[in-house]
């Protein structure tokens, strides 16, 4: 399972340099707060950030600007995404959106909200919407000349384009990728591990286990590098490596990393989301091939009903008109 990446270091980067030492260290600071949320976010903690911003974006905090308010509602919604909340997900991607879009010396965070709303179309299904966003996002960052964002963008192309089962535009969209980087001067552990993460599907596709395995490897390591070891993303990271264990018959890893994978997700965003599902019928298609058939057969059915549930609930099929976000 491969996922678009999500929320680049600059939303960080842009709210700490905007401030001083003093400003950061300061309690009570509402800026400081924002970066406060996106830490704990970026630690695998979603619902510590939206402790923090929703109270705080409710009102008009201390000194924000238009650009610290687009930062703000731009975390929130990431942070919605991360526990599938994708209703308020989107509001919050549009607040960030209508916040950045009119700032010109802000368009590599505005092209950074655009790429994020893809991703939010992609998890909910759209994915030729996303594709289209992404690639407004790509426009921007080629338009102002930032080569980091170009390769976010294309990575998450090849993500889109490799879920579309277009192994042809994923492969050449991870060969423009791996030259972009070669160019970059900001490249983020979380832009390498993007990287690897499709070269490892691909890998798998072709039948080349071993491959696969080694390039998941290095994306597991920069995301816990980045991150931590709970981060929500390393979960995707170990179903993809439980996947290439068990195409290489190796099933006790496999077992074990679909487990870890369960445990991340149950851990970050509960056992009733679709991280949580996604990574009990990875493991219950493990234990199907390794013989184990009647847990794997309870498992399986515990997977579809909490599916069936998410649907139910979830506003899958809501989009929104790309064209407006040029």
């Amino acid at each position: 399972m491969l996922k678009p990446m999500r929320v680049p270091l600059l939303l960080l980067t842009s709210v700490v340099l905007a401030l001083s030492a003093p400003l950061m260290h300061a309690q009570g600071s509402d800026q400081a707060e924002v970066v406060r949320a996106y830490e704990l976010w970026a630690g695998g903690k979603a619902k510590g950030a939206i402790a923090i911003l929703e109270p705080l974006l409710r009102t008009m905090p201390r000194g924000f600007t238009e650009s610290d308010l687009g930062v703000g509602w731009e975390v929130l919604g990431s942070a919605y995404q991360d526990l599938e909340m994708y209703d308020q997900a989107r509001k919050a991607y549009t607040h960030a959106l209508e916040k950045l879009r009119g700032l010109p010396s802000e368009q590599a965070q505005y092209a950074a909200a655009i790429d994020n709303f893809a991703t939010l179309e992609n998890a909910q299904g759209n994915r030729t919407e996303a594709k289209l966003l992404i690639m407004k996002a790509r426009r921007i960052y080629e338009a102002i000349g930032d080569r980091s964002g170009v390769v976010i963008t294309t990575i998450d192309f090849a993500v889109i384009a490799y879920g579309q089962k277009e192994f042809k535009h994923a492969r050449q969209a991870v060969a423009e990728a791996m030259q972009e980087v070669q160019h970059a001067t900001l490249i983020s552990d979380d832009n390498l591990a993007g990287l690897d993460s499709v070269k490892s599907a691909l890998a798998l596709h072709d039948g080349k286990a071993e491959e696969a395995v080694s390039a998941i490897n290095q994306a597991i390591d920069l995301w816990v590098h980045a991150h931590g070891p709970k981060y929500l993303l390393l979960g995707t990271g170990y179903i993809q490596r439980a996947q290439a264990y068990a195409k290489g018959k190796d099933y006790v890893r496999a077992t074990a990393d679909a487990q870890h994978a369960m445990a991340i997700a149950e851990a970050s965003v509960g056992k009733n989301t679709l991280a949580y599902v996604t990574a009990e019928d990875t493991y219950a298609r493990i234990l199907q091939e390794s013989g184990e058939k009647q847990e794997a057969s309870r498992l399986k059915k515990d997977a579809r009903s909490t599916l069936a549930s998410l649907r139910g609930r979830q506003c899958y099929g809501c989009t929104i008109d790309a064209s407006g976000f040029r």
